[in-house]
């Protein structure tokens, strides 16, 4: 951590050779993708990785999977989406992302709070960017968490996606 663009100057111990190698670097931002990979096997089922909700998830599912439902080489036959390790993030995009793959209209979400002021639903506003009859299967694993549990539950309750791994995390919940 330190201010941008000033020197970083790190020593590296290689045990085997007992050499010393210094290098400086000098320091940036970095854009961490939060949507790493996407890909369409030969059978024509989609994968599509997501490790965190940050700023930019929901746009870079929706560009992911417009690729997957263009790629002229194969039709899209079923979706994987992959939340293992998912600790979740903003739910905004994990709203966006639903948006994308439920009818219009849809109630996907509803969070109490002590008050009534507090109440809140969220209903899908887009139409969807795939076939809604399309197979989707949502893998989660012990660390998935927060968000991502909301994505993966509100997918199986509308009976939109199998959920197959582990029992998450449990915190499932709006903060």
């Amino acid at each position: 951590k330190g201010e941008i663009h000033s020197i970083v100057k790190l020593s590296i111990l290689r045990p085997s050779t007992k050499e010393k190698l210094n290098f400086e670097l000098k320091r940036d931002n970095i854009a961490v993708k939060h949507v790493p990979y996407w890909g369409i096997d030969e059978d024509g089922i989609g994968y599509i990785r997501i490790t965190r909700f940050s700023k930019n998830c929901a746009k870079d599912f929706k560009n992911a999977l417009k690729e997957l439902k263009t790629d002229s080489s194969r039709t899209l036959e079923g979706l994987v989406i992959d939340l293992r390790g998912n600790s979740g993030g903003l739910l905004s995009n994990a709203i966006k992302i639903l948006d994308y793959l439920n009818v219009r209209g849809e109630k996907l979400l509803s969070s109490k709070g002590k008050t009534n002021k507090s109440n809140k639903e969220w209903v899908s506003r887009t139409k969807p960017l795939i076939d809604i009859d399309l197979p989707i299967a949502v893998l989660i694993n012990k660390s998935s968490a927060s968000a991502s549990e909301i994505v993966a539950g509100t997918l199986q309750d509308l009976d939109r996606a199998l959920i197959i791994g582990q029992k998450s995390f449990g915190k499932g919940l709006v903060q």
